[in-house]
């Protein structure tokens, strides 16, 4: 990706509105470009934090390990999302991981220097990030909510919704979403089991609401599901 693309995509990105040409420039010219295929990890736990990170493509999951090591997801991530920004509290060592989902993944990958030295010359940058990890915990919260509060059928049908809203191609009155997720992967964002996520599918697919194989799921219609 040469400079001139980079500096469109980090245009697209909310966070870096308030930079100038100049500083865009500069931003995009200090960034590397990265590809990674699916499962493969941005970050893992313990590892130096020295880096913020843009999602160019792809889907990225970003969690932690409870005690027995099973997975506890805080939050998907499409493109155009920011990652990793945790390095802007003065984090050290990363606490949590960044996991490809989809096949494969693009992202810029920036020294946490190099963007501190734009946050110390733009200062609407600073308010800006600070607005943007108050944003990210509220949607934490939020999530931790929905699973005190929703029971596990609840959570898995809400998370249907949500990504049919989000990754959905209209055709029609129906919903069709490719590059799925399977059903573990489900089960562990929703905080079930993967016997319950398969039982609500499998419950949807016998009201005719949904249809899904191993790849893709269509929605007849989503409102009926809400």
């Amino acid at each position: 990706m040469d400079n001139a693309a980079k500096i469109a995509f980090l245009q697209r990105i909310p966070l870096l509105q308030t930079l100038t040409e100049e500083e865009m420039s500069r931003l995009a010219a200090s960034s590397q470009f990265v590809f990674r295929r699916k499962y493969r990890f941005i970050y893992k736990p313990g590892e130096p934090a020295e880096h913020i990170y843009f999602l160019y493509s792809g889907r990225i999951k970003l969690g932690t390990y409870s005690d027995d090591q099973r997975e506890i997801i805080k939050e998907l991530l499409r493109a155009d999302s920011v990652l990793g920004e945790s390095v802007l509290l003065g984090e050290r060592t990363r606490t949590e991981f960044a996991q490809v989902l989809s096949e494969s993944a693009e992202y810029l990958m920036v020294r946490c220097s190099d963007f501190a030295f734009l946050m110390h010359t733009n200062p609407r940058l600073m308010l800006c990030c600070l607005q943007h990890l108050s944003d990210r915990i509220k949607r934490i919260e939020s999530r931790l909510a929905q699973m005190i509060l929703k029971d596990a059928r609840e959570r898995v049908i809400q998370f249907l919704v949500e990504v049919a809203g989000k990754e959905g191609m209209q055709i029609g009155y129906e919903t069709l979403v490719r590059d799925f997720f399977p059903q573990q992967e489900i089960a562990n964002i929703t905080g079930t089991s993967r016997q319950t996520v398969t039982a609500v599918l499998n419950e949807l697919r016998k009201s005719n609401l949904i249809h899904f194989d191993r790849h893709s799921i269509l929605f007849r219609d989503v409102s009926k599901l809400a």
